[in-house]
């Protein structure tokens, strides 16, 4: 995801036309924000349902194996265990990397953002009707062009703030599999720096020598 370079902006030009520079600057940046999570979700959700979709098929097709087997007296059901193995790797494919929570969470992050840009034109234009500002006078007055600036600030926040929810929520889900994994197969944790080691033995002693000295 990346950002929109951000206007140049003439400091001759009048203030209202600044901001209508930095107002499409906020929705277009908020509107790529958008698309981008919209891309996302297709992808992730497509490869999801494959994925569950193998996953139910095999494992139907594991559970058929040993009936069909059993009825044309046959010996060799192991072939149903296979079927089972990799559906339940499918399921494991999806979990690990997160592919069914992160096209849900790209449809709450895209549907959030779309709700700032919604509220943000709703003000926009509300912000311009006669009576708004009734200490102003006309469409360019300090009020009115103050309040516009704090809308397009409020959008731009907003949005950077939706997209750092939903990327602490991905590093968050991410860490939480790297663990289980590792948990499940037995694989050691990764060791610390062993200077860090060092330093944390070395600030203990330092510690105790000054609880004994006082």
């Amino acid at each position: 995801m990346t950002v929109r370079p951000f206007p140049k902006l003439a400091g001759e030009e009048r203030p209202e036309v600044l901001l209508d520079q930095l107002r499409e600057w906020a929705e277009g940046h908020a509107e790529d924000s958008i698309a981008w999570y919209l891309r996302d979700k297709a992808v992730r959700r497509k490869i999801s349902r494959v994925l569950r979709g193998c996953a139910i098929l095999l494992a139907v097709a594991g559970g058929m194996v040993p009936l069909v087997s059993a009825a044309r007296s046959a010996s060799d059901g192991s072939w149903g265990y296979v079927l089972l193995a990799v559906a339940g790797g499918c399921l494991a494919f999806d979990h690990f990397f997160g592919l069914s929570s992160a096209w849900m969470r790209d449809i709450t992050a895209a549907q959030a953002i779309q709700r700032a840009v919604t509220e943000f034109r709703l003000d926009w234009a509300a912000s311009a009707l006669p009576g708004a500002d009734p200490a102003g006078s006309g469409a360019a007055s300090s009020g009115m062009l103050r309040h516009r600036e704090a809308l397009i600030r409020s959008l731009v926040m907003r949005t950077a703030d939706l997209v750092e929810a939903e990327t602490g929520e991905w590093l968050s889900e991410f860490r939480s599999n790297i663990g289980d994994l590792n948990r499940r197969s037995g694989w050691p944790s990764l060791p610390a720096h062993p200077s860090a080691g060092a330093a944390h033995s070395v600030d203990r002693a330092a510690r105790n020598s000054d609880v004994t000295s006082h």
